[in-house]
């Protein structure tokens, strides 16, 4: 038996999230398909580093599947490529140990937020960058961003739902759940393209989506950077901002 790691790019748009869902068309349908196409039997992969939420893309999706096949990888590769549709590629694939595991191996994963920031909307930026006409005050982001960096309970950055629905919750406490280490919170500007990068241990569900919104009313003057501190210490999803769209978010690397 191989194990086989794959590093999958996909845009996003056309699909509701990585996840399986029934009647509706995911990345996960369409990389099982082409799997169970390629090898000539039922496939099913065995983990993936996380489940993107629809409309969400990806640079450096990491999943892992098992096969008794001697096919080479370039093999695979590439004759999953062409039975992928137009929109998701196998970027990399590799062989590993039996015992990777795609999503309890994962120690970090980097999200970027990308936002258009001009009066008039940019038809070559569409679908990849969320469109903010109003003046931002990226020195006061950024400010408001540091209380973001480090270990925190981000229960007022999420769905109330999450701990219910999510894989991860069982076995563990309320209060442990919520936990996260956010690494690194970087909010560059190049043009009118705000390029916002966070890298952390894991996200709970909108986490980062509910942060960059919250940024976005500092960076409009719709309230105090110093607010986030006690928005994290109110562990109260009503204080936070709104969640930013899907479209503007790509997960670009995972690391093990």
């Amino acid at each position: 038996m191989r194990n086989i790691k794959l590093v999958l790019e996909y845009h996003g748009s056309a699909f509701f999230g990585f996840q399986r869902q029934p009647g509706k068309p995911t990345i996960q349908e369409a990389l099982e398909k082409a799997l169970s196409k390629f090898f000539n039997r039922r496939m099913k992969i065995a983990s993936a580093s996380g489940r993107t939420d629809t409309g969400v893309h990806a640079e450096g999706q990491v999943v892992n599947f098992k096969t008794s096949s001697d096919q080479k990888l370039a093999q695979i590769q590439k004759g999953l490529n062409a039975l992928l549709p137009r929109s998701i590629v196998i970027k990399k694939i590799d062989e590993v140990p039996l015992d990777f595991h795609a999503r309890y191996g994962v120690r970090s994963k980097v999200y970027e937020y990308r936002i258009w920031n001009h009066p008039c909307r940019s038809p070559l930026v569409a679908g990849r960058a969320f469109h903010v006409p109003n003046f931002l005050n990226i020195a006061k982001m950024r400010q408001a961003a540091k209380a973001l960096v480090g270990k925190h309970d981000f229960r007022s950055f999420t769905s109330p739902s999450a701990i219910r629905t999510s894989p991860e919750s069982r076995g563990a406490s309320p209060g442990s759940f919520y936990v996260r280490t956010v690494k690194r919170f970087q909010i560059k500007k190049q043009g009118h393209l705000v390029l916002i990068q966070v890298e952390a241990d894991g996200f709970l569900y909108h986490m980062i989506r509910n942060m960059i919104g919250t940024l976005l009313e500092v960076g409009r003057g719709k309230r105090a950077a110093r607010e986030i501190v006690s928005i994290l210490k109110a562990k109260d999803r009503r204080l936070a901002g709104m969640t930013a769209p899907s479209e503007a978010l790509t997960l670009i690397r995972v690391t093990y």
